[in-house]
């Protein structure tokens, strides 16, 4: 959990709409910090740097301030698609999905089902509150103040 640093300061409020659309940038090879004194959101190439991060890796390093953001391996997106899947009430269109997930490149072949029953749409607004949810969770295990944006 977070606690104050040594000057007493709290982690800045987040709103979980940027932390989720942060970890929507998720990919492999890249690690993502959240800077808790200042609300800033960082992304950083796992392992070759270039110069320009080299800077940012420094800081990083040095301070306390940077908390590291949920990666893809902590997001399990195959356990997202399979809770959208869940959720489609035409039992043809969920065993079509189903079997996507199942063969092989699942990724690819469940966004070609989500395309072609016109799923798309509700599929990505389903794993953005997803994320939503994570990002709640991981402020909470983190100690990080957190609200939803007003609509």
């Amino acid at each position: 959990m977070f606690v104050r640093d040594k000057a007493g300061r709290q982690p800045v409020m987040m709103y979980l709409e940027d932390i989720a659309g942060k970890l929507d940038e998720t990919m492999d090879h890249w690690e993502q910090y959240l800077n808790v004194a200042t609300g800033e959101l960082e992304s950083l190439p796992d392992g070759m740097y270039l110069d320009a991060d080299e800077e940012l890796v420094e800081r990083i390093e040095a301070s306390t301030d940077y908390v590291h953001l949920p990666n893809q391996y902590d997001i399990h997106e195959y356990r997202i698609m399979e809770q959208f899947a869940e959720t489609v009430s035409d039992k043809q269109k969920q065993a079509e999905l189903f079997r996507a997930l199942r063969g092989k490149r699942p990724f690819r072949r469940f966004k070609d089902e989500l395309n072609y029953f016109r799923l798309t749409s509700a599929y990505y607004d389903f794993r953005f509150l997803a994320f939503m949810e994570i990002a709640r969770e991981w402020c909470e295990d983190n100690g990080i103040p957190y609200r939803a944006k007003e609509r």
